[in-house]
């Protein structure tokens, strides 16, 4: 069940290509089992035009991962981390 939606706007730092991206996305929080699904990442203002698919990402023992796999990549850090400051936690919990 969703029970919020917002939008965010982080760095992902790509390290291979020396790049720092600011990118958007839209969030939506499922309560249910705590997880969130963003969607339409793109470069900060340019919305419309997703440059990834969307991600399912849930906090796990302090670090965000994907719920598929479970394992954190660069990408779920950057995303949870922008929606820990929305939510106005300063750290993943």
């Amino acid at each position: 069940m969703v029970t919020a939606n917002y939008h965010i706007r982080f760095d992902f730092l790509m390290e291979a290509a020396r790049l720092n991206l600011i990118l958007e996305a839209d969030v939506q929080e499922h309560h249910s089992d705590k997880y969130y699904i963003v969607s339409n990442i793109c470069i900060a203002g340019r919305a419309g035009n997703a440059i990834l698919p969307p991600i399912s990402i849930r906090n796990h023992k302090g670090q965000w991962v994907h719920t598929d796999s479970g394992k954190t990549t660069d990408l779920s850090a950057a995303v949870g981390k922008a929606i820990d400051a929305v939510l106005g936690r300063g750290f993943s919990t």
